[in-house]
């Protein structure tokens, strides 16, 4: 009875420390494949960017070759913009019908992200922004990071982690795109 009380003990012991080091894993795994990402994002992604899935007048979009740990799946769009294309890189993180399970991986994603370093050529940059707390009656909430560090060659970058009812599922989805200016500043004036 006591051999196996010990082999009980043992087990549970060793499987809590096997279940610590998976999620370990997985955080290192997202934050290192993010980061790869991130390094992709100066070229427009050019060397991830695999064949094509869909075409449209404004928008063409590529299979990602870099999935996202823990990604569903992976797009980067080339956005038809005046006299310079502009790419996004996206990821479907998880799906369910589940708004609390949905909201647990939301919330996950952002905290993984929030605080993380990353590299663009010889600089590090922090990704910092506040978590947008998600509500069942609604059907969309975001909350976005932006890398901070002076000088700021990234001021337009933006990594935003979604969630989203598409009925009949929540949706998290993580973006990485450039922001041209906020919604309240004015473009060019032209006579």
């Amino acid at each position: 009875m006591k051999s196996l009380k010990l082999t009980v003990l043992f087990l549970f012991v060793h499987l809590c420390h096997a279940s610590a080091q998976l999620k370990f894993a997985v955080t290192n795994s997202l934050r290192s494949d993010f980061q790869k990402i991130m390094s992709e994002y100066p070229h427009h992604f050019e060397n991830i960017r695999g064949e094509v899935i869909n075409r449209n007048p404004q928008t063409v979009e590529y299979a990602s070759q870099l999935k996202l740990a823990g990604a569903e799946e992976c797009v980067i769009t080339k956005y038809s913009s005046g006299l310079k294309p502009i790419y996004s890189w996206q990821a479907l993180m998880f799906v369910s019908e589940d708004f609390e399970a949905a909201h647990k991986k939301y919330k996950w994603v952002f905290s993984q992200l929030k605080g993380m370093n990353i590299y663009y050529v010889r600089d590090q940059y922090t990704l910092k922004g506040d978590f947008e707390e998600a509500d069942e009656s609604r059907k969309f909430t975001n909350s976005i990071l932006s890398p901070v560090a002076p000088p700021d060659p990234l001021k337009k970058l933006k990594v935003d982690v979604a969630l989203q009812f598409e009925f009949p599922e929540w949706k998290v989805k993580l973006l990485v795109y450039e922001k041209e200016r906020e919604d309240d500043e004015r473009g060019e004036i032209e006579d």
